[in-house]
């Protein structure tokens, strides 16, 4: 039996479930998923994500759009340059759990056998 403090009236429950599912959607997709990776150890320029992620500028820039517009990532612009860093909430923390399992130096060495 759950304790009574700890129960969630259902509206409660559906808007978090909505929140958690919106969160679980963006990072599904796996370019997504390897530039915030990228910034799980700081901020990094548009440049610096694509030549991590392997891809071309313009679909990081296409991408850091919709991170952007949901609230995962933060940015700052130098002169010319724009540096994006994952913002604090609940996707920085999924992030660095995804990144000890899946992207660390420790993990790796788990994939290689």
């Amino acid at each position: 039996m759950v304790p009574e403090h700890m129960i969630m009236d259902a509206a409660a429950l559906d808007a978090r479930a909505e929140a958690a599912a919106t969160l679980l959607k963006t990072l599904a997709n796996p370019v997504r998923l390897k530039m915030l990776c990228a910034m799980v150890g700081g901020e990094q320029s548009v440049g610096a994500i694509a030549a991590q992620v392997g891809v071309r500028e313009t679909v990081v820039s296409q991408h850091l759009m919709r991170l952007r517009a949901e609230g995962l990532v933060t940015f700052r612009r130098q002169a010319t340059t724009v540096f994006y860093a994952l913002a604090e909430g609940p996707a920085q923390a999924v992030l660095r759990t995804l990144y000890e399992e899946f992207c660390s130096p420790e993990a790796e060495k788990r994939f290689a056998r």
